[in-house]
């Protein structure tokens, strides 16, 4: 379910990018990596217990999935949306933008 919903925003961004474009509105969608928010510590915590690991573990497994060896940072995520909200990027719309320092997903 959770792949079916992300796949359904992917395809609402793009049709408000398309019909809304001409208006001057843009669309588009931000797809972080793991982030360390409240939800993925919950996350983590309830794997770690399931797996008989500690949060830290399943931290450090995480990150090793990115090249830069870390998990993205909220700053990070902020900085990627505060772009799409500025005038700079007035040419891009309809995008899905990966922030995952490298992840492959």
């Amino acid at each position: 379910a959770y792949n079916s919903s992300k796949t359904g925003l992917l395809g609402l961004v793009r049709s408000v990018a398309r019909d809304a474009g001409p208006y001057g509105v843009t669309s588009n969608a931000v797809l972080p990596g793991w982030v360390r928010t409240l939800m993925a510590e919950t996350s983590a915590k309830a794997e770690a217990e399931q797996r008989g690991i500690t949060p830290d573990e399943v931290w450090a497994q995480r990150a090793a999935l990115y090249p830069a060896g870390r998990v993205v940072t909220p700053e990070e995520v902020a900085e990627v949306i505060a772009f799409l909200a500025s005038e700079e990027s007035s040419g891009v719309n309809g995008e899905a933008i990966t922030v995952a320092l490298g992840g492959v997903w």
